[in-house]
């Protein structure tokens, strides 16, 4: 969390800026480095000693009514001390503090000590802001929150992160997936706390990666997936995982495809404000998809207006952001104001999309659209000078501008390429970069919007490198948000990809193989054996982007909605039996360690899932028309008892593989039937 990271001096709250250099990365890697059951440094370091030989050394103090953030914070920070050292801290409100009571403190909130201190959390600091603070046989973390569910992404919980902040370093532990088993606590006898005085708010103001949930809703083959209990429990899990690696905003705004409605609400009376194709307004037949006229003064307007009559335009109480995002089709209208407002059309606009894709050949209009954001955030200006209009750019106007439109930081664009998957031609992976460095030098502000976490189905489909590279290149250049679609949990295959994608959030310039480390260290004796296997699998997927690139283009698959179609054809029998080896020798590595040993069988349990998947995916493809149930239902049978055995595991969201094998395989109206009826 590092957009405001500051070293204090003593009583002050933010003097200098601090930036983590090549000795904040070789402690990142030293901690990382520590095979499992190892103290952490925060038991070698002078400090404040919270736990001795086991026992606890410290309370912890509250206000004396604490909201639901700071009680969940006391109870997040013992259970972790728990479970290092087997020793929880007394939990007690300030004032109400026993007589006995060891004289080292925690100060968790707004406590008044903490105000003595200086730190006025519950005024003068940033939402979801916290100050580290530890001397003097205190240590206080102390934050910017809300009332509400402290596991709500739109709850601040300024001293929640704080928690989470020192667990990590002081403790040293690591959220490596959903639930006890992903939860990396170093054992420990003594716990201190070390030196620290800093203010530290995070790198960006949202932080999201969409939690997945949704994708067991309305299931054509519901026996697929979770059964009801199982996925309830893993929603729970994983919320408590997110919030963990500080997902959350600062500022509320929504955003999406804004005008879906706006043909039945507004098409007969004002036509003009809609796409003109072959010399017709709206949609091109009845229920279909449109776009908007987007240079029609008119329009901009009536977006200004509406947003007004939902008191915008209020700075105490209204939302200063505006929804522009156009609706879930090509920038087509073909009116002669939005031609004008086009730059020119650049030679390379279809070098990096399939021939059979719809963005290919159709005309390149991101000028028009930066224009159009330029005009409403005008217009909207007039009535706030801060009004904020949050546009993407996607489709044919993603590509960035190559006329010299300028727009401004009160314009928040959603990075949302239509195409690009990981993995990429070096070529490829350069022309992306540098379309969202041209759409940066325009002048807007910039939140990743993609979907490339989509991509993978149940697979060991690693890219971890290249999103890395792709993800510190948008920091270096003005990213301000994130909102990744989606997180499809596939933990015990794709490991490292995901690994990454959450450090990044709160470490986004921290080495990416330190952080690598950091997750291989979880698995203690065998954590060579496991980045090797991870390694394996990195170097197939980036080896085999023709292959890749092949079978989805024949099979008429889709990398994110119908992924299995092709999955036997990317993964098929051959390549699993190298990592099946790889695997082994990791569990004989760590076979006197319980916990390492646990975390090695879960990726076994994740690769045997892909093989099984693999093995269904030959016999039941779509893409072939001898597909038949029949022909695949000894292999769904025993996919599907894998699946009920496991699926407390967390190896995967069950629901994802459900909603992908819904529209990939020829499936028999027997798995229709309720989830914990089958097998």
């Amino acid at each position: 969390m590092e957009l405001v990271h500051q070293v204090l001096r003593p009583g002050a709250l933010g003097l200098s800026h601090f930036a983590p250099g090549l000795l904040a990365l070789a402690l990142l890697a030293a901690l990382a480095a520590l095979p499992a059951g190892a103290a952490p440094a925060a038991e070698q370091a002078e400090g404040i000693p919270l736990v001795k030989d086991g026992q606890p050394n410290a309370v912890i103090v509250t206000p004396g009514e604490p909201n639901a953030v700071v009680r969940y914070a006391a109870q997040e920070l013992n259970y972790h001390l728990a479970r290092a050292t087997g020793a929880k801290l007394p939990v007690v409100a300030e004032g109400a503090i026993p007589p006995g009571a060891a004289a080292v403190r925690v100060y968790l909130g707004d406590t008044r000590a903490a105000r003595a201190a200086g730190i006025d959390s519950a005024g003068s600091l940033p939402a979801e802001t916290f100050v580290l603070r530890a001397r003097d046989n205190a240590l206080i973390i102390a934050g910017r929150d809300a009332e509400g569910d402290p596991l709500d992404r739109d709850t601040p919980a300024g001293t929640l992160f704080g928690v989470y902040e020192w667990l990590e370093r002081d403790l040293g532990v690591r959220w490596m997936w959903p639930g006890e088993l992903g939860t990396y606590v170093p054992r420990a006898r003594t716990v201190t706390a070390r030196p620290a005085d800093e203010r530290i708010s995070p790198r960006f103001f949202q932080r999201h990666v969409r939690h997945g949930l949704g994708f067991g809703d309305k299931l054509e083959n519901p026996a697929l997936g979770f059964t009801p209990k199982a996925a309830e429990q893993y929603a729970r899990d994983q919320t408590v995982f997110l919030r963990r690696h500080r997902m959350g905003r600062g500022q509320r705004l929504t955003y999406g495809h804004a005008f879906t409605d706006w043909w039945e609400k507004y098409g007969k009376e004002h036509p003009e404000w809609f796409q003109l194709v072959n010399g017709k307004r709206g949609p091109t037949k009845p229920g279909a998809r449109y776009s908007m006229c987007v240079s029609d003064p008119g329009l901009h307007r009536k977006i200004v207006a509406l947003w007004k009559e939902k008191g915008g335009a209020d700075p105490r109480t209204g939302n200063r952001f505006i929804n522009v995002v156009e609706n879930d089709f090509l920038g087509s209208c073909e009116c002669k104001n939005c031609l004008a407002w086009d730059g020119p059309q650049p030679p390379d606009k279809d070098k990096y999309y399939a021939p059979n894709f719809k963005v290919y050949g159709a005309r390149f209009v991101s000028d028009r659209y930066a224009r159009f954001e330029r005009a409403v955030q005008e217009l909207a200006a007039k009535e706030r000078p801060d009004a904020t209009v949050v546009g993407y750019v996607y489709f044919n106007y993603f590509q960035a501008p190559t006329s010299d439109v300028k727009l401004n930081e009160n314009v928040l664009l959603g990075y949302c390429p239509s195409a690009g998957w990981y993995p990429r031609a070096d070529d490829e992976h350069a022309w992306y970069k540098r379309q969202w460095k041209g759409w940066r030098d325009t002048g807007a502000n910039l939140f990743a919007r993609t979907n490339y976490f989509l991509d993978g189905y149940g697979m060991p489909f690693i890219f971890a490198h290249q999103f890395a590279d792709d993800f510190q290149n948008q920091v270096r250049n003005g990213m301000v948000g994130t909102d990744f679609d989606s997180l499809t949990g596939q933990w015990a295959t794709q490991g490292p990809n995901l690994y990454l994608l959450m450090r990044l959030h709160t470490r986004p310039d921290a080495d990416p193989d330190a952080l690598l480390a950091e997750y291989y260290s979880g698995f203690g004796p065998a954590a060579s054996q496991v980045k090797a296997y991870f390694d394996y699998w990195e170097k197939y997927t980036m080896d085999n982007r023709p292959l890749i690139h092949d079978a989805f283009f024949d099979r008429v698959a889709i990398r994110w909605r119908t992924w299995a179609k092709a999955a036997h054809r990317v993964f098929p029998e051959a390549c699993f039996a190298p990592a099946e080896a790889i695997l082994a020798r990791a569990a004989s590595a760590a076979a006197g360690d319980p916990e390492a040993s646990g975390r090695v069988a879960f990726l076994q349990k994740g690769l045997t899932h892909a093989r099984l998947c693999s093995r269904a995916a030959a016999l039941l493809t779509l893409a072939d028309p001898a597909s038949t149930p029949e022909r695949g239902k000894k292999a769904l049978e025993e996919l599907l008892t894998f699946r009920r055995a496991n699926e407390g595991t967390h190896i995967a969201n069950f629901n994802h593989e459900a909603w992908v094998e819904d529209l990939s395989w020829k499936l028999s109206h027997e798995t229709k039937q309720e989830p914990e009826h089958y097998p």
